[in-house]
């Protein structure tokens, strides 16, 4: 009988050889193998950086450098770890209040509610706003920088309200106290080295307790009725200042204009007088007759009745009547006119 060999295909080939299967099977293993490891070395020696990440390389948990650069970055496998900061986020945290799933917020009393100055209490919502300046500091000097945060924050804006008056953080004087906190707060942050940069500080809002809201919003629409009029005093105080400024202005300008007006009819009138002096002793008889006649010329229109008077019997006589309608005078002054006086008396004669 025939042996017939198991192993033989139904064409009666001769089956492939073990020892060349195998080798091949080694060789395809030995290439997914070589794959496999060089993409695990790929995946654990090269990495991306995208722009505003920094990346804190440490060897066997040693820091190493910061790699700030942008781009496929280089470590070495399996030794070195880059741990990979966003220093161009900005972040947030609130306190005194929480959101919820249905976009509501719910309030935590535990962080909102503070003493003021005059140890009233107030519920005060507050958002902090920053970002990493420092990657190392950050993942290296505390142990848990956001929770030191959050601690550190709630210190801050405790002290500053309690240094502050209930009206300060109701109504106007939020800015600076929120000033006040962002440099407290940056203060701190810098003295623990925590890599970070304070960037705003908001008062989300500011009530007091439920128990006595009524009669604070009483209170505080009473100071903002104030600052309404004081507001409006201003407003009226700059309307008017200006105008008196322009009239005081004026009349300083009207009364300088008529100093000079008259500090010149002066000297017109001194210059004048000396010109007549110089005249008058020149010719002195023709300056004593005009300085006569223009006295004359003055002087009667403002008269209203003329009066001679008879030194013999001491009557008087009413020659001339210049204004009939005027009233007469009480006592009528006794003048006698006379003609030009002499020679010696030209100078008093002028002068009366």
């Amino acid at each position: 009988m025939e042996f017939q060999n198991p192993f033989r295909r139904k064409d009666g080939s001769q089956p492939p050889d073990k020892a060349k299967i195998a080798k091949r099977a080694r060789r395809y293993a030995a290439v997914i193998a070589a794959v496999i490891i060089a993409a695990v070395l790929a995946f654990n020696s090269l990495y991306t950086l995208n722009n505003g990440e920094q990346a804190v390389i440490t060897r066997w948990g040693k820091y190493q450098n910061t790699v700030t650069a942008s781009g496929l970055q280089f470590k070495l496998p399996f030794a070195d770890r880059a741990h990979i900061v966003n220093v161009d986020q900005v972040r947030s945290m609130s306190f005194g209040a929480i959101l919820q799933s249905d976009g509501t917020y719910a309030d935590i009393v535990a962080e909102s509610l503070m003493l003021t100055q005059e140890e009233n209490l107030v519920n005060a919502d507050w958002v902090i706003q920053y970002r990493i300046s420092n990657s190392y500091n950050w993942l290296f000097k505390l142990d848990n920088p956001e929770a030191t945060l959050h601690s550190v924050t709630q210190s801050a804006y405790r002290r500053v309200t309690a240094g502050h008056p209930l009206d300060d953080i109701l109504t106007n004087r939020k800015d600076d106290m929120q000033r006040e906190v962002l440099s407290e707060l940056q203060g701190i942050c810098d003295k623990y080295e925590m890599g970070i940069e304070i960037i705003a500080i908001q008062l989300q809002d500011a009530a007091p307790p439920e128990e006595v809201r009524l009669a604070f919003l009483d209170v505080t629409q009473a100071i903002e009725d104030k600052n309404t009029t004081i507001n409006q005093a201003r407003t009226y105080a700059n309307e008017k200042l200006p105008m008196a400024r322009g009239e005081a202005a004026a009349a300083a300008n009207q009364a300088a204009g008529y100093k000079e007006q008259r500090i010149n009819e002066a000297v017109g009138a001194v210059a004048r007088y000396k010109a007549i002096e110089q005249e008058y002793r020149n010719q002195p008889d023709i300056m004593r007759t005009r300085l006569y006649l223009e006295m004359i010329r003055e002087v009667l229109p403002e008269i209203a009745n003329v009066y001679f008077v008879d030194p013999s019997s001491g009557n008087l006589l009413e020659i001339l009547q210049l204004a009939p309608n005027a009233a007469q005078p009480a006592a009528p002054a006794q003048t006698t006119p006379t003609p030009p006086p002499a020679q010696e008396n030209a100078t008093g004669g002028a002068s009366e």
